[in-house]
């Protein structure tokens, strides 16, 4: 393969490069914008509330934030430097800023009768332009479906030509509808990069009263998205970074005691050993998961979707239990929570604050890990490319690997790394919770209990579904008490690239915030009687 020498991540041809480098380079513009919207809220509370906005400035160099920054400026640098290795980037940020002009419309028309001659040159009927379709760019026709009570040809003009660029025929009574056969590849003739006008044939008539017909109440839908639909991973990507920054802005203004426990937690946990090894042994596997050889008949990208999403899920756990042990077992073994209890804190204070700390230091392990794991997995196809599997590049018809194919794999494991986290903080506040009473042995073993419980559960009430009373009461109580950690694990979906309802994330989110708090309660009940002296 015609390799570039000073790559040492992937070996790629020029042109498999470009296409890896626009996969994430939509990604690294996200986030630039969205530090600039950070940017903006600080100024403004500069000038309104100098004083909130120290505090944001504070956050920003505090133990949780730097590291996520640093993540975000490479991100940054990654947009920078791609924007001479990507192809059309104009393009691709005018497609972003089409978004609101695109979508679908619906028109009533009604198709009048024939008038005029047929063209002796081409032998067709006149044609009447169709006023209520505005112009439209063949790049970002979607679909268009029409339903019909007569028969009428509609064609496609380009815009200042009285020549047809493409006819359909449209039947009476029956429902037609174009596509794209896939991305960027139009069918029926259909060209691209083109500015176009609808017309209509009215070839209805009335062979009785030889008279043509004018055909009422026709439904035309049509639907449009910008020519890269893609670009929309710049705007969430932008909403995400600016809601992870102003999320934890608002948590250090309104909570400024329990935020300043969070951030001491952080900053001794992020220090040990064990945060390191985890971090390091997460970015390593992902960038090894490329050349390992799953032998799965092309279908080795899921598989490394797959056990990256499980990797990242058990190297949070571990962290978040080691942690609530280190720092909340262990201190109040040590004396240390009685010290730092004589303050101004409570102890609500206090266990709150613990795991909004440990909350947050998973999430920065998280952000380290998806740093790698978004390129591992951009990266892939590339590879299976060198075994034999192909996909067909779809703007020019030429083999190879599109960027539009890497990037849809690459944000399509996001969902899943959101829902592994909401997973590792449930299971979190539930070892925060065993803390308050337990050393780490026995949280390792009671938090992997009620993972292995949860995930065992849904099969145990398929099993005792009208069985034994007592197996079928037990399995019904586990389900209610155990969280339903099988909902957070979607990695068959994620992995095979599904689409996620809308509403499942904000669900899976409400529902890890639920049990977190049941769990927090469990917590303060046991720590409020508990004898720190």
């Amino acid at each position: 393969m015609n390799s570039l020498p000073l790559i040492a991540f992937v070996h790629m041809s020029p042109k498999d490069f470009s296409h890896w480098v626009t996969s994430l380079w939509l990604l690294g513009v996200g986030v630039g914008l969205g530090l600039a919207i950070v940017l903006v809220v600080w100024a403004v509370l500069r000038v309104v509330a100098p004083a909130l906005a120290l505090r944001c400035s504070q956050a920003v160099t505090g133990p949780i934030l730097t590291p996520i920054s640093i993540v975000m400026g490479i991100w940054v640098i990654v947009a920078l430097l791609g924007t001479f290795v990507v192809r059309e980037p104009t393009e691709i940020l005018n497609s972003l800023a089409r978004m609101s002009s695109t979508g679908e419309d619906i028109y009533t028309v009604t198709i009048p009768k024939l008038s005029g001659n047929v063209n002796e040159q081409t032998g067709n009927l006149p044609a009447i332009r169709i006023q209520e379709i505005d112009e439209i760019d063949t790049n970002e026709l979607k679909r268009f479906t029409i339903q019909s009570s007569g028969r009428f040809e509609l064609v496609a003009r380009e815009v200042g030509t009285d020549e047809d660029l493409a006819t359909y025929s449209i039947q009476g009574g029956e429902l037609f509808e174009w596509t794209r056969s896939s991305k960027h590849t139009l069918m029926r003739k259909l060209p691209s990069n083109k500015q176009v006008e609808f017309y209509a044939r009215n070839d209805a008539f009335d062979k009785i009263k030889n008279v043509s017909l004018e055909i009422k109440n026709v439904s035309i839908v049509v639907t449009t998205e910008p020519a890269y639909i893609e670009a929309k991973s710049i705007f969430y990507t932008m909403m995400i970074v600016a809601a992870i920054y102003l999320f934890y802005f608002l948590m250090a203004m309104l909570l400024p005691k329990v935020m300043a426990i969070a951030e001491a937690t952080a900053t001794s946990e992020m220090s040990q050993l064990l945060f390191l090894i985890c971090a390091t042994i997460g970015c390593l596997y992902m960038v090894a998961a490329v050349y390992i050889p799953y032998h799965t008949f092309g279908e080795d990208i899921k598989v490394l979707k797959h056990t990256g999403l499980q990797v990242m899920m058990m190297l949070g756990l571990i962290v978040a239990i080691w942690a609530s042990s280190t720092s909340i077992a262990d201190e109040i073994e040590g004396k240390t929570a009685l010290t730092l209890l004589s303050k101004p804190i409570s102890r609500r204070q206090f266990i709150f604050g613990k795991y909004i700390g440990i909350a947050w230091t998973v999430a920065v392990l998280f952000i380290i890990v998806t740093v790698m794991f978004l390129p591992a997995v951009a990266s892939k196809p590339v590879f299976d490319q060198r075994e034999g599997t192909t996909a067909e590049y779809e703007p020019t018809g030429e083999k190879g690997i599109s960027w539009q194919l890497l990037h849809d794999e690459t944000v399509g494991i996001v969902p899943g790394v959101f829902l592994v986290f909401m997973e590792t903080i449930v299971l979190a506040s539930l070892s925060v919770a065993i803390s308050t009473r337990m050393p780490m042995v026995a949280n390792f073993m009671v938090t992997f209990g009620v993972y292995a419980l949860a995930h065992l559960t849904p099969s145990l009430l398929q099993a005792s579904s009208g069985g034994f009373e007592p197996v079928k009461f037990v399995a019904m109580l586990l389900a209610i008490i155990l969280p339903p950690l099988k909902d957070y694990e979607v990695y068959a979906a994620v992995s095979a690239g599904t689409e996620l309802p809308v509403i499942y994330l904000p669900g899976a989110a409400l529902s890890a915030i639920l049990y977190s708090a049941i769990a927090m309660l469990l917590a303060l009940i046991l720590f409020e009687d508990r004898d720190l002296t």
